[in-house]
This record gives C-alpha cells, sequence and structure tokens, in this order.
C-alpha cells in the first residue's frame, strides 16, 4: 500500500509538472495499468523501460503530457498509431474519457495486452485495430475518420506518407519527438503549424510534440 502511494503521488506530482491535474480515478485506473504492465511485461516483452519510476514519468507523464497537442478537440476521433503498450493512447483515454480512441497495432502479443487494459478498466470508445498503418489506410471504413492522428513509435517517413486518407477534414497529425522536425524534412503536403516543447519532470529529458496540418492548395 505503501508503495502505491508513492507511485500515485510520483504520478500526480509529474502530471501536475507537465500542465496537468489528474483526479483520484484516474490514479487509481493508471496505476492498475502500471500494475497490468509490470505484470504482462515479465513474460511479453511489451516495453524495454522496467523500473517503476521510469515506466511512470516516461510513458505514463509523458503520454499524458501529449494531450497539450490536443487542445480544444479533446472530444476528437484519435487514432494512435504503433501504439505498443498503449502509449501515448491509452493515457490520453484515461485522463480524457470523452476522447474516441482507436489503437493500432500489429503485435499480436500487444494487441492482447491492450484488449485487457481495456476491458479491465471499462473503457468505453476504445478499440484496437491489429493493423499496420499502410494497411489501415488502404481500407475505405478508416479513410476520412480521424480529426487526431498521434504517434509515439514511428519515424516521420515511416507514418506521413499514409496518413492523408485517414484524417478528417482540417484533421491534424501529432509527432511525439525528443527534438523539432528538421528544416526541408519531406512532410508529403503537410506542414508544421505548431511544436510544442516541454521536459519531463525528474530529469528525463525533453520533449517535442509536431503539430503537422495538410497545406492549402495554391
Amino acid at each position: 500500500m505503501e508503495q502505491r502511494d508513492d507511485l500515485g503521488k510520483l504520478l500526480l506530482d509529474g502530471a501536475r509538472e507537465v500542465g496537468v491535474s489528474l483526479t483520484d480515478q484516474n490514479i487509481l485506473e493508471l496505476l492498475i495499468y502500471l500494475r497490468k504492465l509490470i505484470s504482462w511485461n515479465k513474460k511479453t516483452n511489451l516495453t524495454a523501460i522496467r523500473e517503476d519510476r521510469e515506466i511512470i514519468v516516461k510513458h505514463f507523464v509523458d503520454s499524458i503530457a501529449c494531450g497539450q497537442a490536443l487542445g480544444q478537440s479533446k472530444s476528437s476521433s484519435l487514432l494512435d498509431v504503433g501504439a505498443g503498450a498503449g502509449f501515448p493512447g491509452l493515457p490520453l483515454k484515461i485522463t480524457h474519457p470523452e476522447l474516441n480512441l482507436t489503437l493500432l497495432e500489429p503485435s499480436n502479443k500487444k494487441t492482447a495486452f491492450l484488449r485487457h487494459i481495456i476491458g479491465t478498466l471499462n473503457l468505453s470508445q476504445a478499440v484496437v485495430v491489429p493493423k499496420r498503418i499502410e494497411d489501415c489506410s488502404r481500407e475505405p471504413q478508416y479513410q476520412g475518420h480521424f480529426t487526431d492522428i498521434i504517434t509515439r513509435a514511428l519515424d516521420v517517413d515511416q507514418v506521413i506518407p499514409f496518413i492523408r486518407p485517414l484524417l478528417a477534414h482540417s484533421g491534424r497529425l501529432i509527432l511525439c519527438r525528443a527534438k523539432p522536425l528538421d528544416a526541408g524534412l519531406n512532410l508529403f503536403g503537410f506542414q508544421v503549424k505548431n511544436e510544442i516543447a516541454y521536459e519531463l519532470p525528474y530529469g528525463y529529458g525533453k520533449r517535442v510534440l509536431s503539430i503537422l496540418e495538410l497545406a492549402l492548395s495554391i
């Protein structure tokens, strides 16, 4: 119980440092998620990060901080590409229950974990799609469906070429990165609308949210 209290305080204080106030229910759900992640990670390689404190800051707090890029559109239809063990999509869903979340992850072992967390926490409007972005972008049911698309896992050139068909009108692509995008990078018809820089608490490094929109045709 004492360890749980310490981890809860770490979550609460860490989120506060990136400008997010967590409720008691948020903390309860995030701690359940953390416990399940640690348990599953012993038999299935969900994350290379093993230490509780590092998981909380580098995965949970960093994911929560990505909400800065959603702005006023927290009730949007959000696609998390390469969701892995659920970051940043699931912490965003926990802290913003109104999100309509789709987790795109091709690994069967990871999708099993994602579905387990969604079921355990009884999260509504959260689905797992076991596909790659290349395949998902060709399916009519997903085309024009998402107001926001986010990824922590994939490089720019791995994701941008397949994003356009999936975005709704005026939709946005959010890239979670360690540094700003390089000038002159081929953005495949997108343009950088904004970049939000922040620091993870406890000295765990700097992050940048690069927010892209389709460039207007001339």
